[in-house]
């Protein structure tokens, strides 16, 4: 199997875990019903940036993505963008994973204290820890292939109980609030793609291919969201996009459409969550000569206190969520790549090693 085709699959998987968590938080709280247009319009604009990245990424043969960005920036300036972009996925990676706790404790796990919780979801990722990358990857082309057709599966299921209407009225929402769930919707859902140029060198087919897949699947989550519950109830829910699977109700062999799709989502949590810790792994081998496994673990632990311990509460998570973290993403990972960007095409004759 190529590998450059799996990592294709692996840009899909992170969106994936995005759109059905921190990114349709966003399409709910700003957009609303209007949201399938910030979906459109925010993989336009995803589809730039990964582009952009490619660009970077494939720059130079031969050297990871860490050794390109010291190589444009030069060293001093490399080793704090370095640094940045690790901090920050090591920041993501506990926010995913303080949302997925919350979002087992409300629905599945009320009475079920949280640091249990947390213990229990991190344990596949320790395990997976010492593992190459390769694996991962190949994991992600099941893992995508499974959410696909579960989805299109639900997706078949909800369509009789859709209603039109719900899309209206188109211009109920203010200009403002578009602008800013095209912001957070696109700075979460495409920006910590970002984490799989520590692989191997990205063919730009490969990842348009998953880029069109994901399109659809984000449509249709986000269409059968307000198709079939309307804005009202989306409002009111805590986790709409989970809530409408449950009237699918039950298929004839007893098992539950809205949880597969849910165990879909577990899975693609955990797969970002061990690609953002590979990440900084893979820059830690290279910073640090004598790098061990130990270190790996030692990220994982970082990760486990920081999301049992990053916010007080619910209410100021999310407040962070909604008004802090896309600017974080935007002005680590999107604005410092559009620098080395910039600086790379005005220098092209630097370019020594493609």
């Amino acid at each position: 199997m190529n590998k450059n085709i799996n990592i294709g699959h692996s840009y899909n998987i992170i969106i994936f875990s995005f759109i059905y968590g921190l990114s349709f938080y966003y399409l709910k709280m700003f957009s609303k019903q209007n949201s399938w247009l910030i979906v459109l319009i925010g993989n336009f604009l995803g589809f730039l940036f990964i582009k952009m990245i490619l660009v970077i990424k494939n720059s130079y043969k031969d050297k990871t993505i860490y050794e390109i960005n010291k190589i444009i920036l030069g060293n001093f300036l490399g080793t704090i963008t370095n640094i940045i972009f690790t901090s920050v996925f090591i920041l993501l990676s506990a926010i995913i994973s303080w949302y997925l706790f919350i979002f087992l404790k409300t629905s599945f796990l009320e009475k079920t204290p949280i640091i249990i919780i947390a213990i229990i979801s991190l344990l596949p990722i320790f395990y997976a820890a010492n593992k190459n990358s390769i694996v991962l990857i190949k994991s992600n082309v099941i893992f995508s292939f499974i959410i696909l057709i579960l989805t299109i599966i639900a997706i078949i299921f909800l369509s009789p109980q859709a209603e039109l209407s719900n899309l209206k009225p188109f211009l109920e929402v203010k200009p403002n609030n578009m602008i800013y769930a095209l912001f957070g919707f696109t700075c979460t859902a495409f920006l910590p793609t970002y984490a799989i140029n520590s692989q191997n060198k990205l063919i730009f087919k490969n990842i348009i291919n998953q880029a069109l897949k994901t399109l659809l699947l984000t449509l249709s989550i986000v269409f059968s969201t307000y198709l079939i519950l309307g804005n009202s109830i989306a409002e009111m829910v805590d986790f709409p996009e989970f809530f409408v699977l449950r009237k699918i109700g039950l298929l004839a062999n007893g098992t539950r459409i809205d949880s597969l799709i849910i165990i879909g989502f577990l899975l693609s949590i955990y797969a970002s969550n061990l690609t953002f810790i590979f990440f900084v792994r893979d820059y830690l081998t290279i910073e640090i000569k004598s790098y061990k496994n130990s270190y790996t673990y030692l990220i994982i632990i970082i990760i486990f206190f920081l999301s049992l311990n990053l916010f007080k509460n619910v209410t100021i998570g999310k407040i962070f969520i909604l008004n802090v973290l896309p600017y974080i993403l935007f002005f680590s990972i999107f604005f410092l790549n559009l620098i080395i960007y910039l600086k790379l095409k005005m220098k092209p004759q630097e370019v020594s090693h493609k």
